[in-house]
């Protein structure tokens, strides 16, 4: 059975949504966690895709926001007749469809939006919640931000001003109510934290998305934890179900390394996984880095003390933090998936097996090209750390030292599989 935290009677928890268009489903994962960590809020504010990601947690219908965003399409989202895509679409033809129905018809039409918030918008769960809501949107044909709370909305226009929150102009046409034009609440605030302390909450989590728009400064000193991606997540206009369920676990994960249940930056790990591995590898690592670096001349040193990691690791002491850093970068370098929660053990045998599947390059050629100075533009990450990994398994450095200056992180992490390896328990 999970915790809830119980709070006194006059302390409530505010969960913010930013605005970020399909960056969305990053939200619903954080939320997700927040469940698992106990942490149910009692006052939820949004902007845009924040206040309907909103409107479904205050109904209590986070599984159906899952199902919706692990679903998510193009087609679901636009009229394909007005908005033709093929299925893998490069970005850049994405952004010319949305510049092109601007300049056409001033935006893209809203209407099968406003047909999936039909669906999934529940008066009775929606005012019987204890759970309060507010959103922002932006009046254009009055130029003031609108404010709409459960206290000032009515039942029937309750979809209208969330569509009015989510109507992303240019992208999408300004949405008419009554006899004025609204548009995306981000115009205004995309952060609404103000709205959330107006309705009660003596502490904030904000979940905030990094999308475009202005923020206003809190009025008010009151604890806030942001939660906010790590990871490079999709385009916000870009609708993919599988970009979305990736987003759905980077919201998660992030959300629980942000409260100390998991580890890691950019990767995530199990509790304690990387305290261990540094236990385990650090000061053999840092032993090896000085053996191998003293073998080579002053003019080799001094140019590699002009990498931020190298000098570090020779100047200083060993640190758990670019320890960490370096780890993780090595997993970019042989691209592990950065959605998947690790254990280290599993971690360091995924790497070693990218190691023995990477094709190392041959070393004239790399020499060539650092000659001809178009090397970052011809060598392959995993095959420099390959070559250097061999070089350091048959302790023979004098063909790729001169290369070393210039791929310094790439040279540390074949020293860091080096070390691995030689001390390895799962093979």
């Amino acid at each position: 059975m999970r915790r809830i935290f119980k709070r006194d009677n006059n302390e409530k928890l505010g969960l913010v949504l930013s605005g970020g268009g399909s960056k969305g489903a990053y939200e619903i994962g954080a939320y997700l966690a927040l469940r698992h960590l106990g942490k149910r809020p009692d006052v939820v504010t949004g902007t845009s895709i924040g206040a309907i990601n909103g409107l479904l947690i205050v109904q209590n219908d986070w599984r159906k926001a899952i199902r919706l965003w692990k679903k998510i399409s193009f087609s679901l989202i636009y009229d394909e007749n007005s908005f033709p895509i093929c299925d893998n679409p490069e970005l850049k033809d994405i952004y010319k469809l949305y510049i092109k129905s601007f300049i056409n018809d001033g935006g893209l039409d809203i209407e099968k939006l406003k047909l999936l918030l039909n669906d999934v918008y529940n008066p009775r769960k929606f005012f019987s919640s204890p759970v309060d809501y507010g959103l922002v949107t932006y009046n254009l044909s009055k130029r003031k931000p609108v404010f709409k709370t459960k206290n000032n909305l009515k039942s029937n226009l309750v979809k209208d001003y969330v569509l009015a929150s989510a109507s992303c102009y240019p992208a999408f046409k300004p949405y008419r109510i009554g006899h004025d034009l609204f548009i995306d609440g981000g115009y205004y605030d995309n952060m609404p934290v103000n709205l959330a302390i107006d309705l009660g909450a003596t502490e904030v989590i904000a979940v905030d998305l990094r999308a475009v728009g202005f923020k206003q400064p809190n009025k008010l000193n009151v604890p806030i934890t942001v939660i906010t991606p790590r990871n490079k997540i999709v385009p916000f206009l870009v609708f993919d179900k599988s970009r979305s369920r990736e987003a759905i676990r980077f919201g998660y994960n992030d959300t629980m390394k942000t409260f100390g249940k998991l580890e890691g930056n950019v990767f995530t790990f199990r509790k304690r996984s990387l305290v261990n591995n540094y236990k385990r590898y650090g000061v053999i690592f840092e032993d090896t880095v000085h053996k191998i670096v003293k073998r080579f001349d002053k003019g080799i040193i001094g140019k590699i003390l002009s990498t931020s990691l190298f000098k570090t690791f020779l100047a200083d002491k060993l640190t758990y933090e670019n320890f960490n850093k370096l780890i993780e970068k090595a997993g970019q370098s042989f691209g592990l998936p950065e959605d998947n929660i690790y254990n280290i053990r599993t971690f360091n045998k995924a790497l070693l097996n990218e190691l023995s599947k990477a094709r190392g390059n041959e070393l004239n050629d790399v020499l060539t090209r650092v000659k001809e100075r178009n090397v970052r533009n011809f060598i392959n990450v995993q095959g420099i750390i390959k070559l250097f990994f061999e070089a350091i398994s048959k302790n023979d450095f004098e063909g790729v030292k001169r290369l070393i200056p210039l791929f310094a992180d790439e040279f540390l992490i074949a020293i860091y599989l080096y070390v691995v390896r030689q001390r390895v328990s799962f093979y």
